[in-house]
């Protein structure tokens, strides 16, 4: 199936369009599951952590006899069941992080770009001239006129673009856009995003993902 992406320029203005080949497919939900476990488990810092018994400050010696005082048996302050005594079973500074195959990762990014496209939630902007206005208002009226204003994007940037800081400038400020370098797309960034807005520049990178080949897992 093919798909006609629309190109626009930063007037919001179609000056032209590409075409995608998706085939019919159904997303691994399986796989695109376990990506976004192993992604949000490895964003986890891991530094959580508590005293034990024998960790906390206090003396080791029992308060009071065991027996003929009337009050309950006791062997230390740092009991956990006192104030100021240690924790039991709390965390430790551990390593959250869950390996998933290469394989898995770029089956991932495949079938969740196939779906955004197929949903028509890519769009191209062309800024070959450069952007001699860097303001924020310009992307901003890039984004209304272009209908995107009520909707979470994601800005796709060539890396390799000249004028890639002026761009990050005109965007960094506007509410519920994000903003990454090709290089960096993964597919937890696709599903908490509704539109994808990527420079033409990356088209053919975003093109070769797509079309990669399918796969038993």
């Amino acid at each position: 199936m093919a798909k006609e992406i629309s190109v626009l320029n930063l007037e919001g203005e179609k000056i032209g369009a590409e075409q995608i080949e998706i085939p019919d497919f159904k997303p691994n939900m399986d796989v695109i599951h376990r990506y976004v476990v192993a992604f949000l488990s490895g964003q986890r810092q891991g530094t959580s952590s508590t005293k034990t018994r024998a960790e906390v400050s206090g003396s080791g010696r029992k308060p009071w006899r065991q027996k003929g005082t009337g009050r309950a048996r006791v062997g230390s302050i740092r009991t956990p069941i006192w104030r100021h005594g240690g924790v039991v079973f709390g965390p430790k500074p551990r390593d959250y992080r869950k390996d998933i195959p290469e394989k898995m990762k770029d089956i991932a990014l495949r079938d969740t770009l196939r779906t955004l496209i197929s949903n028509d939630g890519l769009v191209l902007v062309d800024i070959a001239d450069g952007i001699k206005n860097v303001k924020t208002r310009v992307f901003a009226n890039f984004l209304e006129k272009a209908g995107l204003s009520e909707s979470k994007v994601l800005v796709l940037i060539d890396k390799n673009f000249a004028d890639r800081e002026k761009l990050i400038r005109c965007i960094r400020n506007i509410e519920n856009i994000s903003y990454c370098y090709a290089e960096q797309i993964n597919p937890y960034l696709l599903l908490t995003h509704d539109k994808l807005v990527a420079q033409k520049n990356v088209f053919q990178f975003l093109k070769n993902i797509s079309s990669s080949g399918e796969s038993n897992v």
